[in-house]
């Protein structure tokens, strides 16, 4: 351990006042005046210092700022867990395969075009736009669900699958494009116009497609229908008798 003295500053401070206070008064101005401020001040000193003597402090001979001195190890602050849930993309694309390779592009294609449109729904703040929008997304959703459940109907979506789906996403792409111009006039409100016109027909053609599905379900239906009435009738349950 090394010691380090530590001179008390009262002393000092005390010397400058009796300077001060002789300037002020103006004892200065004299020779005489000066060997009196001298001894005042040394006999102030001597006697502040007996008061307030120096002090002694020990300190470690290591030297702090030694540029090998060691430093405390920091903490390495724990990397944050990655969350491992599927995102609802990712969820769709890794939904497991059919069996079927050519009902699993479709579906596939399905999955995407309906992402698309939310897209483009989303970018449009028309509220009686997205509610078609909407409508058509839901039918879009409808058709495919039904697909996956019936793939020996794949078949009737060739049309719908192949041109009215791609064209829909086509015209609601180009009225974003209209739309961000940020006005309406002449061939802009035009061409607005016509796809917010066409977006009814594109309604009404979508519900047929998917109400067209269900036409060898309810002839199934019938037929099922018609073959009990009969039996319940050929063994007296129908009720005519009573």
């Amino acid at each position: 351990m090394d010691t380090k003295k530590k001179q008390s500053v009262i002393p000092i401070y005390a010397v400058g006042l009796v300077w001060l206070s002789r300037a002020i008064s103006g004892h200065l101005s004299s020779f005489g005046g000066i060997i009196s401020t001298i001894v005042l001040s040394a006999v102030a000193f001597g006697v502040l210092k007996i008061f307030f003597p120096d002090k002694v402090e020990q300190t470690d001979g290591a030297d702090k700022s030694a540029p090998n001195a060691a430093k405390p190890e920091e903490k390495k602050q724990p990397e944050p867990k990655q969350d491992s849930t599927p995102k609802p993309e990712e969820k769709k694309q890794s939904e497991p395969s059919t069996g079927n390779p050519e009902l699993d592009a479709i579906l596939k294609q399905g999955a995407q075009s309906v992402s698309k449109i939310q897209a483009l729904n989303d970018e449009i703040p028309d509220f009686k736009l997205s509610a078609q929008i909407k409508q058509i997304e839901i039918l879009t959703e409808k058709i495919f669900a039904y697909v996956k459940e019936h793939p020996q109907d794949m078949g009737q979506i060739r049309q719908f699958l192949n041109y009215y789906l791609p064209t829909t996403i086509k015209l609601l792409e180009q009225y974003v494009v209209l739309q961000n111009q940020g006005m309406r006039m002449g061939n802009i409100d035009e061409g607005m116009k016509k796809i917010e016109d066409m977006l009814d027909k594109v309604i009404v053609a979508f519900q047929r497609q998917l109400d067209s599905l269900f036409e060898s379900s309810v002839v199934d239906i019938t037929a099922d229908i018609q073959v009990m009435e009969q039996m319940m009738a050929s063994e007296g349950l129908t009720g005519k008798d009573f």
